[in-house]
C-alpha cells in the first residue's frame, strides 16, 4: 500500500484524491489490497506528507543538460510521464541529478534490473531525504546489496533489514519483501516436514 501511495505522491495530487484512486484500484480489482485495507483519509495525508519534498525544484531542461546527462534522464522522464499518464510532465533538476548519480553508480539497474519508475522513486526518496537534512543509508544501502540482481542478493538485502544491520528504505522494495517471504515460506516447509 505505501508503495502505491509513493507512486502516486508525485502526481501531485491531493492525498484526497490519493484516496480516491486507491478505492477505484481496488474496486475494480486492479489492486493487491482491498477497500478495507485503505488507510484513512488523515493517514494518507500524513504520509503524502511525509513523502513530498518540502523544497521546490525548477524543471529539469534538456536544453540545459550535457549530453551524457540527458542520456541517462530521458528514458526515465519518458517512463514517468507514461506511466503517471502525464500527471508528472516534467522532472525538477534535483529528481534529474540523483537519477544520473544512480544510474552511474549502479548502471545494471536497468534493463535487467529495476524499471525506470523505481529509478524514479529511489531518486524521490533520495531528494526527500537530502532537502530534510536526513541521512541516506537506507536508499545507500540499497544499492550497496543489490537486491534486484539475484534472489540470493534479495535475500542478504532482506536479512540484513531484519536483523536491523541497515536501515529500511522510505518506500519498501516489495521485490526484496516478496524474496523473504518466499523464504520464510520454504523454511515453514522444511520445518514441518521433519
Amino acid at each position: 500500500m505505501l508503495k502505491r501511495i509513493a507512486e502516486l505522491v508525485p502526481t501531485r495530487a491531493s492525498a484526497s484524491r490519493i484516496r480516491d484512486q486507491l478505492e477505484n484500484e481496488a474496486l475494480k480489482e486492479q489492486a493487491q489490497f482491498s477497500v478495507t485495507e485503505i488507510p484513512s483519509l488523515r493517514t494518507v495525508q500524513n504520509i503524502v506528507a511525509d513523502l513530498r519534498p518540502p523544497k521546490a525544484s525548477d524543471p529539469w531542461a534538456l536544453a540545459a543538460a550535457d549530453t551524457d546527462e540527458a542520456a541517462l534522464v530521458m528514458p526515465v522522464w519518458r517512463e514517468v510521464v507514461e506511466y503517471t499518464q502525464w500527471e508528472v510532465s516534467h522532472l525538477t533538476k534535483a529528481e534529474a541529478e540523483w537519477i544520473v548519480k544512480i544510474r552511474r553508480v549502479a548502471p545494471e539497474l536497468y534493463p535487467e534490473g529495476l524499471s525506470f519508475s523505481h529509478i524514479y522513486l529511489l531518486a524521490r526518496e533520495y531528494v526527500l531525504l537530502t532537502d530534510r537534512e536526513k541521512p541516506t543509508t537506507g536508499p545507500d544501502a540499497y544499492l550497496a546489496y543489490a537486491p534486484w540482481e539475484s534472489l540470493l542478493a534479495a535475500l542478504r538485502y532482506g536479512e540484513a533489514l531484519r536483523k536491523k544491520r541497515i536501515p529500511a528504505r522510505l518506500i519498501p522494495d516489495l521485490e526484496t519483501e516478496e524474496a523473504m517471504r518466499t523464504k520464510e515460506e520454504a523454511n515453514g516447509r522444511e520445518t514441518s516436514e521433519q
